[in-house]
């Protein structure tokens, strides 16, 4: 008889182990949908006040049909938060690469899914600026994509949910003034990952 033959009961326990793993890997996801949950969200309504500012009397009067101006601040304020998120997972998704003890094809996956994700973005954002179109009504459908496939991917309703939200959020920011469309856009953030990824964080 084989000596490295294994009981039903050991072979059950290492099955066991390595789905339990397996979900903690995306439990520890989590961080990054809170990460960028609250750094977008928070450049999103940072941005709302600096156009309301800008737009106010005093200020307007100071500023007005100065276009390139605005755009150059708003840009700024995106640019410093995104570029704050990105050091942030560094961080993250070291300590992250270090504690997994399992790795799949579906790690693989959603891996590339949110590098084209962001690739498409920034493809995106360009050509809009060239094409004088308004960017977050394109990126949120583009967010909306990945993130619902994400929650399929891993079936978990919450983010399957919050990513059916950009969607929403996606068509409703076409019907907003530009000054308005930063709520909007912080609105679906909040939706889209900040509520599934507190959820993810304290699924069992």
């Amino acid at each position: 008889m084989d000596k490295n033959t294994l009981s039903p009961e050991e072979s059950f326990n290492i099955i066991s182990k390595a789905i339990s793993n397996f979900k903690m890997n995306y439990k520890e996801s989590s961080k990054l949908f809170l990460l960028w949950g609250w750094v977008l969200s928070l450049a999103s309504f940072s941005n709302f006040i600096i156009l309301k500012y800008l737009n106010s009397k005093e200020v307007h009067e100071l500023t007005i049909g100065n276009w390139e101006f605005e755009g150059l601040l708003s840009l700024s304020n995106w640019a410093v938060f995104i570029l704050t998120g990105f050091i942030i997972q560094f961080y993250i998704l070291s300590k992250i690469d270090r504690s997994k003890k399992v790795y799949s094809y579906l790690d693989s996956y959603l891996k590339k899914l949110w590098q084209v994700t962001a690739a498409s973005i920034f493809v995106a954002t360009i050509i809009c600026m060239k094409l004088g179109i308004t960017p977050p009504p394109i990126i949120l459908l583009i967010v909306g994509i990945a993130t619902t496939t994400t929650g399929l991917a891993i079936k978990y309703k919450p983010l399957t949910i919050g990513g059916t939200a950009f969607f929403i959020f996606s068509i409703a920011a076409t019907f907003v003034s530009n000054s308005y469309i930063a709520v909007i856009v912080g609105a679906a953030i909040v939706c889209g990952y900040l509520i599934p990824g507190y959820f993810l964080k304290s699924a069992k």
